[in-house]
């Protein structure tokens, strides 16, 4: 009776050892975007016209539920209007209300790829560009490379698919 209550209790404190190794594991797997980002020009790719010259910094804050990016663009020596968009790690939709690329209601939404190593980013919109409805959606693959984040970003509009290479340093 003592060897089975004994046994039991090592097997409790394995299971239990187990799942708390997994826990911290996979939190720490878990890549923290946090910070200031300045685009590296040399390294990105696919900008073109005024994005093309345009300094661009990405603003991201990030806890266990949320991931809140803001991209601030300076055009020819003026800050562009930005806004914060906040995308939900545990992969429902939420929505924001925006002015660009469309006015309207945009709906938001994360899911984590490759066992937590990439994050990917969707966006959806769908607004009034003059007399007809337009649709914009956008789908980027984050990934943290040392003090590097990649973002590999496809954007699909009514004037087709444009794919982007965005290479940022953090600051």
């Amino acid at each position: 009776m003592k060897t089975m209550k004994a046994m039991a209790i090592c097997v409790f404190v394995l299971l239990a050892a187990s799942a708390a190794y997994g826990q911290t594991k996979s939190k720490s797997a878990i890549p923290k975007f946090d910070g200031t980002w300045a685009l590296d020009r040399e390294k990105s790719s696919g900008l073109t016209g005024a994005l093309g010259n345009a300094e661009i910094l990405m603003v991201v804050t990030q806890n266990a539920k949320q991931l809140t990016a803001e991209q601030k663009v300076v055009i020819r020596e003026r800050e562009q209007p930005s806004q914060e968009l906040i995308y939900k790690l545990d992969g429902s939709e939420n929505h924001v209300e925006v002015v660009r690329p469309l006015a309207g209601t945009m709906k938001l939404k994360a899911n984590w790829l490759n066992n937590g190593k990439v994050l990917e980013l969707h966006s959806t919109i769908t607004g009034e560009t003059g007399d007809k409805e337009a649709t914009i959606s956008t789908v980027e693959q984050w990934q943290l490379i040392g003090e590097t984040l990649r973002i590999l970003r496809t954007r699909k509009s009514p004037q087709g698919t444009q794919t982007f290479k965005l290479v940022f340093q953090k600051q």
